[in-house]
C-alpha cells in the first residue's frame, strides 16, 4: 500500500455496500478526545464531507457544513455516513449525512452540507453587476511565519495502540499534522469578562502528494475544530486570567462552516484568526477565520457552539 499523509488517512471515507447505497465508513481510526472515549469531532466533520463529496459531480465544490452533534461518537468503533442526496441541480446539490455506529444505532451526528460549481457568476450572465466583499486579511505588522517559533499540541492527537497499528499500515505516524506558530495576544483577558480573547496564528499541514480539491477541504473541516478554545489560551498562558485558564471545551454541539475557495490548500501557509465571543451558562460560541498568508485570500470562516468546564465542575 503506498505511503499516504495522516491528514488524508484520518478525513478519508470508503464506501460500505454491504450497510446500503450512499453509506461510507471512516478507512483509518478516529482521533481520540484527550479526556473520555469520545472521538475529536473534527474527524467527524471532515469524513462527513468526504462522503457527501463522493456522490456529486467532481465539478461541485463543497461551500458550507451546517452539523450537530447529537450524542458521543465513540472514537473506538467505526462511523458510517449514511448520505441523502437531498437535492441536485444544474449548479449545486444538497447532501444530508447522518453518522451512527453498530447496527441501527441511533443518529449521533447530522450536517446539510452544500455543494456548488466555483464562479456561478461569469462575464456572460453579468459578472460586472455582481457584489463582492471579502474580509480582508489582518494587518501581522509584517510578521511571518518562519518568525514564529513552532508549537505543538500532541495532546490534540490521542490515539490507541490499536489505532496506532492501522496508521502504520498505511505508513503514517501519529505525529501532529499541523505546524502552528501563534503571536501573542491581541488584547488580554480582562477579569470582568473572561471570555474576551482573540488571537492570531500562521498554521499549515504537511506537505500534500495530492492535488484533490475535495482532500484539501476535507482537511480544512478537520482543522476548524481543533482547540478553538484551547489555541485562545495557549497563545499566551502566563498573560491569561485565571478565571479563564480554568475553563476546557468539553463537547462541541453545533458547526457551522463555510469554504470561499475551491482552490485552498491545507499545506500552505494560513493566518487563522480565533475568538470567543460569548460565554454564559457553561456554554461557549467560538469563531475563527483562515486566510491564505500569501494572498490574503480568505479561505474559511468557522462558527462552533460547545459545552465548557471549568476545572472539574462546569460551569
Amino acid at each position: 500500500m503506498a505511503a499516504r499523509s495522516l491528514l488524508g488517512v484520518l478525513t478519508s471515507v470508503t464506501p460500505a455496500p454491504e450497510l446500503g447505497r450512499d453509506i461510507y465508513t471512516n478507512q483509518g481510526p478516529l482521533i481520540q478526545q484527550p479526556v473520555g472515549e469520545a472521538a475529536f469531532g473534527g474527524s467527524i466533520l471532515s469524513q462527513a464531507i468526504s462522503a457527501a463529496a463522493a456522490t456529486v459531480q467532481p465539478l461541485l465544490h463543497v461551500v458550507s457544513s451546517q452539523s450537530s452533534f447529537l450524542r458521543p461518537v465513540q472514537a473506538s468503533s467505526h462511523v458510517h455516513y449514511h448520505v441523502e442526496r437531498t437535492s441536485d441541480g444544474r449548479t449545486s446539490a444538497t447532501r444530508v449525512v447522518r453518522a451512527t455506529q453498530g447496527g441501527g444505532g441511533p443518529c449521533l451526528y447530522v450536517a446539510i452540507i452544500s455543494f456548488q460549481t466555483h464562479g456561478l457568476v461569469t462575464p456572460a450572465n453579468n459578472e460586472h453587476n455582481a457584489l463582492k466583499y471579502a474580509e480582508p486579511l489582518p494587518d501581522l505588522g509584517g510578521l511571518h511565519p518562519h518568525s514564529i517559533p513552532k508549537q505543538d499540541f500532541p495532546q490534540l492527537f490521542q490515539l490507541s495502540d490499536e489505532s496506532l497499528q492501522v496508521l502504520s499500515k498505511f505508513g503514517v505516524s501519529a505525529d501532529d499534522p499541523f505546524d502552528w506558530r501563534l503571536l501573542p495576544l491581541e488584547k488580554s483577558v480582562c477579569k470582568s469578562n473572561s471570555a474576551q480573547i482573540h488571537t492570531y496564528a500562521f498554521v499549515r499541514a504537511e506537505p500534500r502528494s495530492t492535488h484533490s480539491g475535495i482532500s484539501h477541504l476535507a482537511a480544512m473541516a478537520f482543522l476548524s475544530d481543533i482547540s478553538l478554545l484551547e489555541l485562545s489560551l495557549m497563545a499566551n498562558w502566563e498573560s491569561v486570567h485565571e478565571d479563564a485558564r480554568a475553563l476546557a471545551m468539553s463537547t462541541t454541539l453545533n458547526s457551522q462552516i463555510t469554504l470561499h475557495s475551491p482552490t485552498a490548500r491545507i499545506d500552505e501557509w494560513m493566518v487563522c484568526e480565533s475568538g470567543i465571543s460569548w460565554v454564559k451558562g457553561g456554554r461557549v460560541t467560538n469563531y475563527q477565520r483562515f486566510w491564505n498568508a500569501a494572498n490574503g485570500e480568505i479561505l474559511m470562516e468557522c462558527t462552533q457552539d460547545a459545552i465548557i468546564k471549568h476545572g472539574r465542575a462546569q460551569i
